[in-house]
């Protein structure tokens, strides 16, 4: 009888669970593999060796992995990352995961100065072409983002994919570490949970600009879904297939 894959998933931010991950979820435990999930706001702590996991999901959130109110939380984080890598097991991050690896191998992550939203056009870069998640990607896909942050990439980093607003939307380190700005993995019904979670109790976004970003993802779902969900399955399957 073959075990189980055991993969710990954290989530940083207030993602209630796999019900709001996608097709990350859904193809790792398709896949057969078993999650660990550890949140944040439940006050779970963060392992900081890796033998009892054989690889890492670190999920998206609101907050900023250069918050100082989070420093605590994100230096355990930084260092768990750093176990799982250091060890050469698969690690992946989506929006503030993929900033979260960036600061805890030397890169960093910082305000961008705008709120970027909605599904965007990403270009592939030539490394892309001979990765083992990206290859055979289109030049371009529509895909869906949602993120006040960016990252800088780390020392030895390859970029693979690249926006024209945020530069850093794709990156590998090593041959089994990857971080996706982009959130892929995102359905419609999820989002709007996101909407309101997330904007409702920020400044500068009324009740009729969240209504307004809702109409706007009805349509642009209704153009550009079945190219991202096939792209994400595609992805995390591949990366599954690095254990």
């Amino acid at each position: 009888m073959t075990v189980p894959v055991k993969i710990l998933a954290i989530m940083p931010g207030g993602m209630a669970g796999v019900e709001e991950t996608g097709c990350i979820g859904k193809v790792v435990q398709d896949r057969g593999a078993d999650l660990h999930w550890s949140f944040r706001l439940k006050g779970d702590a963060l392992p900081e060796q890796t033998k009892q996991f054989d690889g890492l999901i670190v999920f998206g959130g609101e907050i900023g992995a250069h918050d100082p109110r989070y420093a605590d939380y994100f230096d355990g984080l930084f260092r768990t990352i750093r176990a799982f890598h250091e060890d050469e097991k698969p690690v992946f991050g989506s929006c503030l995961g993929a900033q979260s690896i960036a600061c805890a191998l030397g890169g960093g992550a910082m305000p961008q100065g705008f709120f970027e939203f909605g599904f965007t056009e990403l270009r592939v870069k030539p490394e892309a072409a001979s990765d083992a998640l990206l290859h055979d990607t289109p030049e371009s896909i529509p895909l869906f983002e949602m993120h006040n942050d960016t990252l800088a990439l780390p020392p030895g980093a390859v970029h693979l994919m690249h926006g024209d607003n945020i530069p850093n939307q794709v990156y590998r380190v090593g041959a089994k570490t990857y971080g996706f700005q982009c959130h892929f993995e995102a359905e419609r019904e999820v989002v709007d949970i996101w909407l309101r979670r997330e904007l409702s109790s920020e400044t500068g976004h009324s009740e009729a600009e969240i209504a307004d970003m809702a109409a706007r993802m009805d349509r642009e779902f209704a153009q550009f879904d079945a190219a991202q969900r096939a792209f994400g399955e595609r992805v995390v399957n591949r990366w599954m297939d690095l254990f």
